[in-house]
């Protein structure tokens, strides 16, 4: 098909107020040319490749939202957080912007750190860094990434996935947000997994998660990997549906609202 019947089709499906959806990008080139063309989500595992680089380092701002993770999960004092905050204008720019989003619920304008932190919580604040490490040192740049969208989306659908299997217990869903949205850091530093959990403090069960797939959230993890490489791993699914008690017309509307939650995170960083 080429470039020209595609964008027919696009425009026809757009019509019909169709949602579309651009599965199996390998390439950045690819994602352009979708971008362009109007689909709404992507999917691609060859964002997910990391391209290991021994001499890549870590911007600033991302070190300092390593060290701010490991403060949170430490159980740091809130003003030693609010401190090392504030040592990264960028970090506290985009806080103070995201609480006074009207989705936040404020009722009035809040110009303080302090006040952000308040109003945002432990557990949200630790969310929003995990996001905003993917952004980067340059937002222009990352503003459209895809691996941030992948990262933001394994993590809602693993998030997703553990509430319907564990409705009981709001932290497992928690933890299986965090294993989603961390999975996808040795392509973002293009270093070994290994060697950039040892710089972050996360409890084992996240840890073997991310490096050896075992365990209930390695297991989710592993369902979210399956499903961004269908053609490879599409044998292996729905074995891995039966071992978790979940079938594939439950699994489609968590999808689903994990391409909707990435997309409308965009204009808030």
């Amino acid at each position: 098909m080429t470039c020209a019947d595609l964008a027919m089709l696009v425009r026809q499906f757009k019509q019909a107020h169709k949602v579309l959806l651009a599965d199996k990008v390998e390439t950045i080139e690819q994602f352009q040319n979708c971008l362009e063309l109007g689909f709404d989500y992507y999917q691609g595992y060859y964002f997910a490749k990391p391209a290991l680089l021994s001499g890549k380092k870590l911007a600033t701002s991302q070190l300092a939202i390593m060290e701010l993770m490991t403060l949170i999960a430490r159980d740091a004092d809130t003003i030693e957080i609010e401190q090392r905050i504030k040592k990264e204008v960028s970090l506290c720019l985009s806080l103070l912007r995201l609480v006074n989003t009207p989705g936040m619920g404020v009722t009035k304008s809040i110009h303080s750190l302090s006040e952000a932190l308040m109003v945002l919580g432990r557990c949200q604040l630790q969310r929003w860094l995990q996001i905003q490490i993917y952004v980067g040192p340059d937002p222009q740049i990352q503003f459209g990434s895809p691996l941030l969208l992948l990262a933001a989306t394994r993590g809602k659908l693993l998030e997703l996935v553990a509430r319907k299997l564990q409705p009981a217990n709001r932290s497992m869903a928690d933890i299986a947000f965090t294993v989603g949205i961390l999975s996808l850091l040795d392509a973002l530093f293009g270093q070994h997994m290994e060697r950039i959990l040892r710089q972050i403090v996360l409890s084992e069960e996240i840890t073997e998660a991310l490096l050896y797939r075992t365990g209930f959230y390695g297991d989710l993890l592993k369902l979210a990997e399956y499903l961004e490489k269908p053609g490879e791993t599409g044998r292996l699914l729905m074995p891995l549906l039966a071992r978790l008690g979940l079938s594939i017309e439950e699994l489609y509307p968590f999808q689903l609202e994990a391409f909707e939650w990435s997309n409308s995170l965009l204009p808030n960083l």
